[in-house]
C-alpha cells in the first residue's frame, strides 16, 4: 500500500509512526518533510497538495499539524482519489496554539514574530503563522475518513476531533486510551487502515476502543477452541445409519474447519505479537534513535556553545588586548609629553633659580649698596656736621700767630702721625691746611685746636703735630745731595725719588707708631725719616715690594738696594706675627 505521510509541527520523517508503517507493516512510505515552504499551516498544505499532484498514493496518513494539513489538502483537492488517516489532527490550531491569551496574540501582531522554544526546536515564527491558522484550523475532508485520538491527549484535546465527526458524515473517530504521542495505538493503525482503504490485514479490526470478532468465527469456535455444540440435544434418540455416516462426515468437516480456524486464529495472533514485537523493536530503534540524536545534538549544540563562548572570549581579550595596548600608547605618549613638560619645568626652574639668585644677589647688593649708601650718608651726614661745629670754631684760634693759610698753597697734613683724612678735613675746615701753620703752633693754639677737633684733651700736643709740621718743612727744603768725598751718605733724603705706592702700603693715619728700630738696619734717624714719610707701622714696611723698597730706599737717601737687601719687609712681617 502507498502511503504519504504527513508528520506533526516537532516530528520527522524519520519518526516512529513512518517507522513503524515502514519496517512493520511493510507499507511504501513516502515522508516529506514538512517545513521545507515554511512552518505555518498553509506551507505545510501546499508540500502535501504537491506531492498529490505528481503522484498517486492509496492513503494518506498525518500526525498531529501533518492531520491538519493532510484535511486542509483532502478539502483543496477533493476529486484525488485516496482516504485519510489523521492520528491526533491538531484542529482549532489558532485557538489551541500554546493556550494563548488575546495580549500574546497582540504582541506577536505588533511585533510580527514570536519565538518557539520546543523539543529540540528554537525558531522564530512569523505572524504570517498564526493568520494561515485562522483562515485553515476547521477544514471539511473531501474523503473517507478516520481519526485516531487519545482520551488523554495534552496538546489537542479530543473534542475537536469528536467535533469534526460530528460534523462530517464521511468521517469516523477512533477513541483509544492514549496521549498525544499515540505511542502505545500504533497497532490500531493496520486495523483501522483496512477497513478504510478495504485491504485485509488479518487483524480484528478496531472501533471505538471495542474488539469486533467475525460472527462466524465465534459462533463455530472460542478463542480457548472449546466444545462444539452440534446441537444433538434436537436429534431424535435412533438415527438411521445413514444419517449416522452422514453427521461423522458434517464433524469430520467441522472439525477439519475449526483446525483450520484455529490455525488461522494461531496464525493471526502469531502475526498480531510478530506486528507488536516489531513495532516494540520499531520504538526501542526510534528511542535509541531519539535518544543518540538527542545526545549528538546536545553535543554538538555543546561544542557550538563551547565555540562561541571560545570566539567570544577570544574577541574579548583581542578587545582587551587592544584597550590595553591603546591605554600603553596612551600612557607612553602622556608620558613623553609629561616628561618633555618636566624638561620645560626643569628648565624653566633652572632660569628662575639664575634669575632668583642674581635676583637675591642684586637684592643682596643693592642692599649692601644701600646699606651703604646709607651708612656713608649717614657718616657724610654726621662729618660734615662735625665739620660745620669745627668751622663755626674758627674765631678760637690766634691767625696773626699761625697765620690765615690762605692761597692756593695745600698740604697734604696726612702725612703727619695722628692727621688721617677726616682730620685733615676738620683742620681745612678750620683753615689750616699747611704744614707752616702747624709748624707755628704754640702750647695754647694747640690746645685750642685740640678743642675745636673735639679731640681728647692733649691729643694734639701727644702727637707732636708741631715737631712734625717742622720736619716735613725741613724735609722739602732739603734738596738731593750725593755722598761726601768720603763716599759717606749725607743723611738726607732725596724727595724726588719718593715715589712710595701708598696704596699698596697703607698710610698709618691715626694709627699707633711702632719701634721701627726692632728691624735691622733701621735706627733712629732712619726711623724718624721714616716717620717723617709717614711710614710708622711695621704693617707698612711688611707690604713693600720692590718698587716701593726702592722708592723709601731713595727717599732715605740710602745707597740703591739698600732696603731690600736688609729684607725689611721680611723682617717686619716676623715681628707682626
Amino acid at each position: 500500500m502507498r502511503v504519504l505521510f504527513a508528520h506533526g509541527f516537532e516530528g520527522s520523517p524519520d519518526g516512529s509512526k513512518p517507522t513503524y508503517m515502514r519496517e512493520a507493516l511493510r507499507w511504501d512510505v513516502t515522508a516529506p518533510k514538512m517545513s521545507e515552504l515554511g512552518w505555518s499551516i498553509a506551507s505545510q498544505t501546499e508540500v502535501i497538495i504537491r506531492y498529490l499532484d505528481r503522484d498517486n498514493f492509496d492513503l494518506l496518513v498525518g500526525s498531529s499539524m501533518g492531520g491538519l494539513a493532510v484535511a486542509n489538502a483532502s478539502s483543496m483537492r477533493p476529486d484525488a482519489e485516496i482516504k485519510l488517516l489523521l492520528i491526533a489532527p491538531a484542529f482549532g490550531l489558532a485557538e489551541n496554539w500554546e493556550g494563548m491569551e488575546e495580549a500574546g496574540r497582540s504582541a506577536w501582531k505588533t511585533t510580527g514574530e514570536r519565538r518557539y522554544t520546543g523539543f529540540e526546536m528554537d525558531i522564530v515564527l512569523p505572524w504570517e503563522f498564526m493568520e494561515s491558522a485562522e483562515r485553515m484550523s476547521w477544514p471539511v475532508p473531501a474523503h473517507k475518513t478516520s481519526i485516531m485520538h487519545g482520551k488523554f491527549d495534552e496538546v489537542v484535546p479530543i473534542s475537536y476531533s469528536r467535533k469534526v465527526e460530528e460534523k462530517c458524515e464521511n468521517v469516523q473517530l477512533y477513541e483509544v486510551d492514549d496521549t498525544h504521542r499515540m505511542k502505545d495505538s500504533l497497532r490500531l493503525i493496520p486495523e483501522i487502515a483496512s477497513e478504510l482503504v478495504g485491504i485485509s490485514q488479518n487483524i480484528p479490526l478496531i472501533k471505538q476502543d471495542k474488539l469486533e470478532v467475525p460472527p462466524e468465527l465465534s459462533e463455530e469456535v472460542s478463542e480457548a477452541g472449546g466444545p462444539i455444540d452440534t446441537g444433538s440435544e434436537n436429534l431424535p434418540d435412533e438415527e438411521p445409519e445413514a444419517d449416522i455416516e452422514q453427521l461423522e462426515a458434517e464433524m469430520r468437516s467441522l472439525e477439519a474447519e475449526m483446525e483450520k480456524k484455529r490455525a488461522a486464529l494461531k496464525i493471526t495472533k502469531e502475526e498480531a505479537h510478530a506486528q507488536k514485537v516489531a513495532m516494540e523493536i520499531a520504538e526501542e530503534a526510534e528511542e535509541k534513535r531519539e535518544l543518540q540524536s538527542s545526545e549528538v545534538k546536545e553535543a554538538i549544540k555543546k561544542a557550538e556553545d563551547q565555540v562561541k563562548i571560545a570566539k567570544i572570549e577570544a574577541e574579548e581579550a583581542v578587545k582587551r588586548a587592544e584597550k590595553e595596548e591603546e591605554e600603553a600608547e596612551e600612557a607612553r605618549l602622556i608620558a613623553e609629553i609629561e616628561e618633555d613638560e618636566a624638561k620645560e619645568a626643569r628648565a624653566d626652574a633652572e632660569v628662575a633659580k639664575r634669575k632668583l639668585d642674581e635676583a637675591l644677589m642684586n637684592a643682596e647688593v643693592a642692599g649692601t649698596n644701600v646699606e651703604q649708601i646709607n651708612e656713608d650718608a649717614e657718616r657724610e651726614k654726621r662729618e660734615n656736621e662735625i665739620i660745620e661745629r669745627v668751622r663755626q670754631r674758627k674765631d678760637m684760634l690766634d691767625w696773626s700767630k699761625i697765620g690765615s693759610g690762605e692761597g692756593d698753597k695745600k698740604d697734604d697734613l696726612s702725612r703727619i702721625n695722628g692727621i688721617e683724612v677726616f682730620t685733615q678735613k676738620k683742620l681745612n675746615a678750620l683753615g689750616i691746611k699747611t704744614f707752616d701753620q702747624l709748624s707755628k703752633l704754640d702750647s695754647k693754639e694747640t690746645e685750642a685746636i685740640n678743642d675745636a677737633l673735639e679731640f681728647v684733651p692733649g691729643r694734639v700736643a701727644e702727637m707732636e703735630w708741631t715737631k712734625q709740621a717742622i720736619t716735613m718743612i725741613d724735609l722739602e727744603s732739603v734738596s738731593s745731595t750725593p755722598p761726601n768725598e768720603s763716599g759717606e751718605e749725607t743723611g738726607m733724603a732725596d724727595l724726588s725719588a719718593a715715589k712710595i705706592n701708598w696704596s699698596l702700603i697703607g698710610k698709618a693715619g691715626d694709627r699707633k707708631s711702632d719701634n721701627l728700630t726692632d728691624i735691622k738696619g733701621i735706627d733712629l734717624e732712619i726711623e724718624k725719616k721714616l716717620k717723617v714719610l709717614g711710614i710708622r707701622t711695621f704693617d707698612q714696611i711688611s707690604k713693600m715690594d720692590k718698587d716701593t723698597s726702592e722708592a723709601v730706599n731713595g727717599a732715605l737717601g740710602m745707597t740703591p738696594g739698600r732696603v731690600s737687601k736688609m729684607m725689611w719687609p721680611q723682617q717686619a712681617l716676623g715681628l707682626i706675627d
